[in-house]
């Protein structure tokens, strides 16, 4: 009875039209719609409209949420979902919105210190954000970086009870590929970074296989032919993860630049 009223609810929100502004956001704020299909961008359209409306958005120190702000954060977050049907992170009911980097306690062991953080994702708990870097994420190309992406490639990490890299796939045979190839490719990486050599993907990349998720997921999007240029097996894995190709997005957006 749930998913029936899930479904119909969701179909309510479908219809509604589509604002004027939102496209305005998107234009000004989320560089990766510029590549897409008119049936991708009729499709990435119907799912922010979903998830606007099903997530519980909250401003921190004093931020006033706004359109524009749900807006980049859903279109983002929702690239991620364009090889899927049904299913709109609905592990996460929270978005919580900073305006710049917040602080957080972390024990380091002996000392309790402070860190700045752009986002975090916890396990049956909210994504939090902060404002200045989702739109430097949206925004801008060359790095590989995509706060949105990150956090929530995280929160698709932990549907299986667990953020920690390993995530699911219906076919047996791609899941234990995926086991060897990433095992591989990140303990590469986790050497190249303890020898102090150049590495493609960031090396922020080699802290555990959770954030070897995170981070390989924001350059599958942001920055995909380089990606399987340098790790072409890690990247067939992702698009069959996924669902979709973004070189396609990337070639076109470069273009428009």
């Amino acid at each position: 009875m749930l998913g029936w009223f899930q479904k119909h609810r969701r179909k309510r929100y479908l219809k509604q039209p589509w604002p004027d502004s939102w496209s305005g956001f998107l234009k000004r704020n989320v560089r990766l719609v510029q590549g897409l299909s008119d049936n991708e961008m009729e499709a990435l359209q119907g799912r922010i409209k979903i998830f606007i409306a099903e997530k519980f958005w909250e401003g921190c120190r004093g931020l006033e949420l706004t359109e524009e702000m749900k807006v980049t954060i859903a279109a983002q977050a929702s690239l991620m979902l364009l090889g899927v049907d049904d299913f709109y992170f609905d592990n996460v009911k929270t978005i919580l919105v900073y305006p710049q980097s917040f602080r957080r306690q972390s024990d380091s062991g002996w000392l309790i210190d402070e860190e700045h953080r752009s986002g975090e994702a916890w396990q049956g708990g909210p994504i939090v954000l902060s404002w200045r870097d989702v739109v430097y994420g949206g925004r801008h190309r060359g790095d590989g970086r995509n706060l949105v992406i990150h956090e929530f490639a995280h929160a698709l990490d932990g549907l299986d009870g667990e953020m920690g890299g390993n995530v699911s796939f219906e076919d047996e045979a791609i899941m234990e590929r995926w086991k060897m190839v990433v095992s591989s490719d990140y303990h590469a990486l986790l050497l190249a970074v303890r020898q102090g050599r150049h590495t493609f993907l960031d090396p922020y990349a080699a802290t555990n296989l959770a954030e070897f998720f995170a981070v390989t997921s924001e350059m599958y999007f942001e920055e995909p032919y380089q990606l399987s240029q340098h790790h072409a097996e890690l990247f067939d894995l992702l698009q069959a993860y996924y669902r979709v190709n973004p070189t396609a997005w990337q070639h076109t957006a470069t273009q428009a630049d």
